[in-house]
């Protein structure tokens, strides 16, 4: 019985969140940009190999000791590891703030354009 080739994009388990899926497959490009093995880094970080491999395939999400871990087993601070992950990211998975997307969200809803002049209320 012979297997195809799939050539579709990667699909995400229902159970995976796309930032954990996101986040692992930049932590694999960093591990590997850095030519450390699942193992090596594992053994700087103090943690376990299987781990590792969770976190790269978005099946677990890091806390920050962990992050802090890895960065420093990587040889990056916490915060440059994660501004190059936010660096990567896909525009769908970037957050805006609350405020723009509830202004958005209502602007589309009546159908209006942005409001011109003045901030306050028309109500006021």
């Amino acid at each position: 019985m012979e297997s195809t080739p799939t050539t579709a994009k990667k699909k995400v388990a229902a159970d995976r969140h796309p930032l954990a899926v996101a986040f692992g497959e930049y932590l694999k490009a960093v591990r590997k940009e850095r030519d450390k093995s699942q193992a090596e880094l594992a053994f700087d970080a103090s943690m376990d190999r299987t781990y590792i491999s969770l976190l790269e395939r978005g099946l677990s999400a890091p806390t920050l000791l962990v992050l802090d871990s890895l960065a420093k087993s990587l040889g990056l601070t916490m915060t440059d590891l994660m501004a190059g992950f936010e660096a990567q990211l896909p525009k769908n998975l970037r957050r805006t703030s609350v405020k723009r997307r509830i202004n958005e969200a209502s602007l589309a809803k009546t159908g209006a354009d942005r409001p011109q002049g003045t901030r306050r209320s028309p109500l006021r």
